[in-house]
């Protein structure tokens, strides 16, 4: 695995108002097959873990891909588990 380039943690408010910690990781885009480069992002707290990638033409692209894709995950997540997430304080991922 690269090495972590960013990360934001948050916090998943659940229906029973238990609350969890969880941190999302971006890693460094790296080249693979055909010029094309993977961003691997991880979704991580004590009841969830995902590991997941993205393709791009370039590093950028791979990147941005990632930050689009890390949004529909969180979203996921809060409707599978009825929950919410929280950043800051305030409801929201806030990944756009």
């Amino acid at each position: 695995m690269n090495p972590t380039s960013a990360e934001r943690k948050l916090l998943l408010k659940l229906p029973s108002g238990a609350e969890e910690d969880v941190v999302v990781r971006f890693f460094e885009p790296h080249p693979i097959e055909q010029g094309d480069w993977q961003c691997d992002y991880e979704i991580q707290g004590d009841s969830i873990h995902r590991l997941l990638y993205t393709v791009g033409i370039d590093s950028v692209q791979a990147l941005s891909l990632a930050l689009g894709s890390v949004r529909v995950d969180l979203e996921h997540i809060e409707r599978k588990h009825n929950a919410k997430f929280y950043f800051l304080g305030e409801p929201g991922h806030e990944f756009k």
